[in-house]
């Protein structure tokens, strides 16, 4: 881990270099190809702030891979504007990085920040989010590509980052850290799996765990719907509202939000209630409406219930009460009043890039018999890579590394109780809750969905928080949320997991009226 005091120029390193004359450095098991300096000065920020940078663009290859791998760091400057401290940050979905829109505001603040591309563009000519980079022009699978996106990229641009941090500044940096949602959630349980000493801390956001199970199962509604009938979205929404209100209560008090984290599997609801229901379809028109049906019903019923076997036996979990519907089991409506399927936007690349392996395979053509196969495959064919097993916390936790996440309990990509199954297995694996936490704690957002957004409240500044905890001692015990429901202002402490949030009177709009319990 990195403790070294920055507070002045340690003896083991030259003098500060400008921007434009800094060196290419050395890392291992990869060649650099391209590096340049930019100094940028006044740039403005979105927010209308002015800062300065200097900005580092380096591509390396890794021998045997044919890889062109871009990343880019942006060093506060002058000197004097650094914190001494590293954020490294990672993409979603099939990218390897967001580039600069996440590295700016945390360049403002006097942090070097840094993104790479995993090599995914194919030298800036593909959206990575395509998926199609997995596979080469001569049709075989790109492992190397694969290895780049799942961990090996976040740590070359680290040792990258932190050698030219040595050169720009003259001395070494006190604290690394890594941010990431979603995929780069996933890429900060990596990063400490392989590569323990990397980062100090690590802020893992929505983690995209099991992704070989949860990509293909998300692909479950679709499915269903192919194999009964697309539902106008209004269905859905109907249906959304009446779970919520059916399952609110039932974690003591009903204030518009799921806030147990045990109510996502125990919380039933009989689809059946609604049918016969009219209920508004703007969809269908200005003024139109829709009646649910009993087909409508079993849809809902089996995308809750998640896939299954041909036997009935559960293969991972299904949508969670008081989720959108929006990121899995999505519908639009044509013109001609025809409802069609919008599948979870990244299950479809991944079955026929990552699963099959074939870029000619067309996922429209897999149905309930079928399923299972795509199923099993994925599993088989990623989990090596992609799978829970193989991320052991083990070093990171003995080399008093922090790991912080917090995850939306109506996250509508990924079902949060995925998160549940992996957390539980740490603690079997490493001791129990009260070790485990010592190192690693998990926070549950109710109402917020996937990354941001939703209708509860998201943390305010986890990053802070985490911090805190590595350099100060300060493990949090809980973290501070501010978002809006129905159009109201609304505050949480959020509990560390497994302690909810418990109803002690008051305002349900207001953080202190909720323990922890």
């Amino acid at each position: 881990m990195s403790s070294m005091s920055s507070s002045h120029c340690s003896p083991n390193y030259p003098s500060p270099i400008l921007c434009h004359l800094l060196a290419a450095p050395n890392i291992t098991g990869a060649e650099i190809l391209f590096h340049s300096g930019v100094e940028v000065t006044n740039y403005t920020l979105p927010s209308g702030n002015p800062t300065s940078f200097c900005n580092v663009t380096v591509s390396v290859t890794h021998p045997g891979a044919d890889d062109i791998v871009y990343s880019t760091i942006l060093l506060p400057s002058p000197p004097s504007r650094w914190n001494t401290r590293y954020l490294a940050t990672g993409g979603g979905g099939f990218a390897a990085g967001s580039g600069d829109r996440d590295l700016l505001e945390p360049v403002s603040q006097g942090w070097v920040a840094s993104s790479t591309d995993g090599g995914l563009t194919l030298n800036n000519t593909l959206d990575p989010q395509t998926g199609a980079w997995a596979i080469r022009p001569n049709g075989s699978y790109n492992e190397d590509l694969v290895i780049n996106l799942v961990y090996r990229s976040i740590h070359d641009t680290a040792e990258l980052s932190k050698a030219l941090i040595n050169q720009f500044y003259g001395q070494e940096l006190s604290h690394s850290y890594y941010s990431g949602c979603s995929a780069g959630g996933r890429q900060g349980y990596a990063s400490a799996a392989n590569y323990p000493s990397d980062f100090d801390g690590i802020l893992a956001t929505a983690p995209a765990l099991g992704a070989p199970e949860f990509v293909v199962a998300a692909y479950w509604p679709a499915i269903v719907m192919r194999e009964t009938e697309t539902p106008p979205y209004c269905v859905f929404e109907a249906y959304k509202a009446a779970i919520l209100e059916h399952c609110d209560p039932l974690d003591g008090v009903a204030d518009g939000l799921i806030s147990d984290p045990d109510l996502l599997a125990s919380c039933a609801f009989d689809t059946s209630v609604l049918v016969g229901e009219e209920i508004p379809c703007s969809q269908l028109g200005a003024q139109s409406s829709t009646v649910i049906t009993s087909a409508h019903a079993e849809i809902v019923r089996r995308i809750l219930e998640g896939p299954v076997t041909p036997e009935g036996k559960k293969l991972w979990h299904g949508l969670a009460p008081g989720v959108s519907f929006s990121g899995a089991a999505s519908t639009t409506t044509l013109a001609n009043g025809t409802s069609v399927i919008v599948p979870f936007r990244h299950s479809e690349p991944w079955i026929k890039y990552l699963t099959y392996r074939d870029q000619s395979y067309d996922p429209t053509t897999i149905d309930y018999e079928t399923f299972l196969e795509t199923f099993n495959l994925s599993v088989s064919r990623m989990s090596s890579l992609y799978g829970n097993s193989v991320l052991n916390l083990t070093n990171f936790a003995r080399g008093g590394g922090k790991l912080l996440t917090w995850y939306g309990l109506a996250d509508d990509a990924i079902p949060p109780l995925g998160m549940v199954d992996f957390r539980h297995q740490v603690e079997r694996d490493l001791g129990g809750e009260e070790a485990v936490n010592e190192w690693y704690r998990l926070f549950f957002a109710p109402g917020v969905a996937h990354c941001r957004g939703g209708y509860g409240p998201s943390p305010v500044d986890p990053l802070k928080a985490l911090v805190d905890w590595v350099e100060g001692g300060e493990a949090p015990e809980t973290l501070f949320a501010r978002g809006v429901n129905d159009g109201e202002d609304i505050t949480r402490d959020l509990c560390v997991f497994p302690k909810r949030l418990v109803y002690a009177g008051g305002d349900v709009r207001e953080a202190s009226s909720f323990v922890c319990g």
